[in-house]
């Protein structure tokens, strides 16, 4: 099974949805539902990935990123600024205490600096 299908079956039992509510809902047949969790389809396009999210009551970005797809929203991000390509080049090579300031920084852990 595929991290999304995984992650995807765990939120739609969480909230109580069948695949076939699911399916109804964001507009796709619930046979591809099955197919996603078990890992035999690849996830569906962006849209649909949003659609679930909403429904499922989780950020779209982790619902995307799960899928291994990199969120439109990031795309103009890396693609307009010129230091976002540096970093990602430089990111595999980050040690674990980096990682932390870095959360730190941008306030993404406890005791990190808000602005």
């Amino acid at each position: 099974m595929s991290e999304f299908g995984e992650r995807l079956r765990q939120l739609r039992k969480q909230n109580k949805i069948t695949q076939r509510q699911l399916a109804e809902r964001v507009g796709i047949d619930f046979t591809y539902i099955s197919k996603i969790e078990s890992g035999t389809m690849d996830p569906p396009a962006e849209d649909k990935i949003i659609k679930m999210a909403q429904i499922l009551h989780v950020e779209s970005e982790e619902l995307i990123l799960s899928a291994k797809k990199v969120p439109t929203s990031f795309q103009k991000v890396i693609t307009e600024n010129k230091d976002v390509p540096v970093f990602l080049r430089k990111a595999s090579e980050l040690s674990p205490e980096q990682w932390r300031k870095i959360k730190g920084i941008i306030g993404e852990e406890e005791g990190g600096e808000e602005s």
